[in-house]
């Protein structure tokens, strides 16, 4: 017979390992759909996944910059939701460290 204590324990590892696969699915998703909608240039270059190369233009680093961490911090929130909400249909009970 499993303790609460243990109880607890595997629900927060099962909710740590939902919230992980749901980031790694919208780090994912972000970058699919900056890859889509980002303008190519005259060079045919594409989005500039490393702005720290020189080759790329501070105007250019800074919009990749903003379109990425606005990207990642949707994409976050609606995953996270997403995850949560799945969590309750699936146990019945808010995930473990989130009040409803």
């Amino acid at each position: 017979m499993s303790t609460r204590s243990e109880e607890t324990k595997r629900r927060r590892a099962a909710w740590k390992a939902v919230s992980a696969l749901s980031g790694l699915a919208g780090a994912i998703v972000t970058r699919k759909v900056l890859e889509a909608v980002w303008p190519v240039g005259d060079d045919d270059t594409g989005p500039p996944f490393n702005p720290a190369d020189r080759r790329v233009d501070w105007p250019t680093a800074l919009q990749w910059a903003i379109a990425a961490s606005l990207g990642a911090g949707l994409t976050r929130l609606l995953s996270q939701r997403l995850a949560a909400a799945g969590w309750e249909a699936a146990t019945g009970s808010p995930p473990p460290g989130i009040r409803t």
